[in-house]
């Protein structure tokens, strides 16, 4: 997708919020959570893959779709009422090679909108200012166009050394408690705050055991990876700003 056809997708109030971002890269936005509305919350189902995973609850994108208005309606109701509770993940486990797993949460469809309506409010307020040479988990970019502009700096000598590195278990090992303040860096509005975090703590179940980590973003969240930029975006860029990010570029 183009950022124009991002763009034509977005309401003119969300619009308007990533114009003022870009603006002011450090204005802190007082009052966002009213963008999630049920335009929103739709935008965000239709977004959600056909063929998505179900989670705990075992409803399909399509079983929610037969009654969208109404689940829409009702998950809206609760957001606002502050009565809406994450369900619990899904955990699988997915072959990575040489024996080893990726453990990935799937979440319920209402989980998967909720996620997805936050994400749409928060790279608003944040892709005006991430650094050009961030590309991983981004709008418009790839690892493929990492090593393109990679290779265009290699090729004009702007590059004396390159460093590669992996972080190990990133998204498990998140501090919760610093990206919450991170996060109140940009955004003041406590009640978007409290979405997010119902969407980083919940609980995880593994087959027949239940478990509630204290630490990380959950993989599989459409959230995650937003949420983990912008802790990226405090902890690395912001300190040195790269050519290219390479932790996340290659992720």
């Amino acid at each position: 997708m183009t950022a124009t056809a991002m763009a034509e997708t977005m309401s003119p109030k969300l619009l308007e919020v990533r114009e003022r971002a870009k603006r002011n890269p450090q204005r802190r936005f007082l009052s966002l959570a009213h963008l999630i509305d049920e335009d929103a919350l739709k935008r965000a189902y239709r977004r959600i893959r056909k063929d998505a995973a179900v989670g705990v609850d075992g409803v399909t994108k399509e079983q929610y779709r037969l009654e969208l208005d109404g689940n829409v309606a009702n998950l809206l109701s609760r957001m606002k009422a502050g009565t809406y509770r994450h369900q619990p993940l899904r955990r699988v486990h997915i072959p990575k090679g040489k024996g080893r797993t990726r453990p990935i949460g799937i979440s319920c469809v209402e989980d998967k909108v909720v996620q997805g309506a936050v994400r749409e409010v928060l790279e608003a307020v944040y892709e005006p200012i991430f650094y050009e040479g961030s590309y991983g988990f981004r709008p418009n970019r790839s690892a493929h166009h990492a090593l393109r502009t990679l290779d265009r700096a290699l090729v004009r000598w702007e590059v004396n050394w390159i460093c590669e590195a992996d972080i190990q278990s990133y998204f498990d090992n998140v501090d919760r408690k610093m990206l919450i303040e991170m996060l109140r860096e940009r955004v003041a509005d406590e009640s978007l705050l409290r979405l997010v975090g119902k969407c980083l703590h919940v609980g995880i179940l593994d087959g027949d055991e239940y478990s509630e980590p204290d630490e990380g973003t959950a993989q599989g969240s459409s959230l995650s990876p937003l949420l983990g930029n912008v802790y990226l975006h405090h902890v690395l860029d912001c300190m040195r700003r790269p050519i290219v990010n390479a932790d996340f570029a290659a992720s």
